[in-house]
């Protein structure tokens, strides 16, 4: 039922506030989720590779969307409409299940980071991504690919500062 489609790397998949008809499943490459501040800084929400999937919440409530979503890489998404969605969550509870487990451990998620960032700096909160970032695989390795540019804007810190921080873990 899912259509593919490819985007280049930097093209914007989703506007926040867009209407949300579709969810979404990485094939292939990396996208980010993000959030552009007044200042029209990016804060990236989360970063997603292959299988894992995002534009869910707009099915499940008709809201907009909640965030940009942009190409990190040329990426291939499979593309599930809304009608489509709702028939598989229809035949096959399974799926709503895993959904929600899903959404769960994202909402966990944030709930840590939120914790995290109202009480650290960036050397607290650097290390702790980096732990949360590894534990997504084998909790020995990192395999997003991340500059520090995009931690900064994961942990709402500058460059410069994850950069020093980074020099300062390796010591």
């Amino acid at each position: 039922m899912a259509r593919d489609r490819a985007y280049p790397k930097n093209s914007v998949i989703l506007f926040e506030d867009d209407p949300g008809d579709a969810l979404y499943v990485v094939a292939k490459g990396q996208v980010k989720i993000v959030l552009i501040g007044e200042d029209g800084r990016e804060v990236i929400l989360s970063v997603l590779g292959e299988g894992e999937f995002f534009g869910e919440m707009a099915l499940i409530d008709d809201e907009p969307r909640s965030a940009h979503v942009i190409a990190m890489e040329d990426s291939t998404l499979y593309v599930l409409r809304r009608e489509d969605f709702q028939g598989i969550l229809e035949h096959s509870p399974g799926i709503g299940l895993a959904l929600l487990r899903e959404l769960s451990r994202r909402l966990r998620r944030v709930d840590e980071k939120s914790a995290a960032s109202s009480c650290s700096t960036c050397m607290a909160a650097s290390p702790s991504l980096l732990l949360d970032l590894a534990d997504e695989t084998d909790g020995q390795r990192i395999t997003r690919r991340l500059t520090h540019h995009n931690i900064a804007q994961m942990i709402g810190s500058s460059r410069e500062t994850v950069s020093r921080t980074m020099r300062e873990l390796r010591r």
